[in-house]
């Protein structure tokens, strides 16, 4: 029986260390987090931030940054229907505000502009954004690159918004697109975790950089478990044979795209 449980073990480890190979870009170049002292994230739903750069969010605060989390909907359209369910709100609060304090956050800002909306309210979303941005004065600003990840209508309306405002009023706050290498776009797409769009990967980031995460992957697999209600969005496809901790502490770097 020991001697089975160690071949499975060292199975198991032997399987982690090719996915953290496979999922290192080693011809992206490494970028330091302490330039940055104030940094905001965007995104509109409560877990983006988590799935997408939860270890960065956690690394700039262990680096002493102030970091905002700026979520602009109520994510009332958060399950398998996506039919809007007013006591998801509530939930969705509660989650975000335990994720943010497992990831370090120092403000939380929960918005409701309507979930799936983002893009018929653009107007009043920019006004809202640009008078948010002035008064926080972030020096990096994070957020989904044009392709919203998924292609989800409020991810790609969201950093359509953040991109106009960096190009008008915001020519010295870095901008920084989530992004993912090439291969494993690909891999995601092949096990059925996002859908192979070629309208969508004409817009998708090529990363610039990446940030390493290590020992910070923790704190990301805790937040990303405090989404009790969203479980099942890394569950798609062939991926849902792996369990989301495993998948998340592959990524041993976080890679981003930064706007010019």
């Amino acid at each position: 029986m020991k001697t089975r449980l160690l071949v499975v073990a060292g199975l198991a480890l032997t399987i982690w260390l090719a996915g953290v190979l496979f999922t290192t870009d080693l011809a992206v170049p490494v970028r330091d987090v302490r330039r940055f002292k104030n940094v905001l994230m965007v995104f509109p739903h409560a877990d983006d931030e988590t799935v997408n750069c939860g270890g960065a969010i956690r690394r700039f605060s262990t680096a002493g940054a102030t970091v905002t989390l700026l979520l602009l909907t109520s994510g009332e359209r958060g399950n398998p229907e996506g039919t809007p369910d007013a006591s998801l709100k509530a939930l969705r609060r509660r989650e975000a505000e335990q994720a943010a304090g497992i990831l370090g956050v120092s403000r939380l800002i929960q918005e409701d502009f309507g979930d799936g909306q983002l893009g018929d309210r653009r107007e009043q979303v920019t006004a809202y954004l640009s008078r948010e941005i002035a008064q926080i004065n972030p020096d990096l600003i994070l957020t989904h690159d044009l392709a919203g990840l998924d292609g989800h209508e409020d991810h790609v309306a969201c950093s359509e918004i953040l991109r106009e405002l960096k190009r008008r009023e915001l020519p010295h706050v870095s901008l920084w697109y989530a992004a993912l290498p090439p291969r494993v776009l690909r891999l995601l797409q092949l096990v059925g975790q996002l859908a192979t769009d070629a309208s969508l990967d004409a817009k998708r980031a090529i990363p610039t950089h990446r940030l390493f995460i290590g020992s910070e992957v923790a704190p990301k697999v805790q937040a990303w478990y405090a989404y009790r209600s969203q479980r099942g969005s890394l569950g798609r496809g062939l991926w849902r044979f792996l369990p989301a901790w495993i998948a998340l502490s592959m990524l041993q770097y976080e890679y981003f795209a930064e706007s010019t």
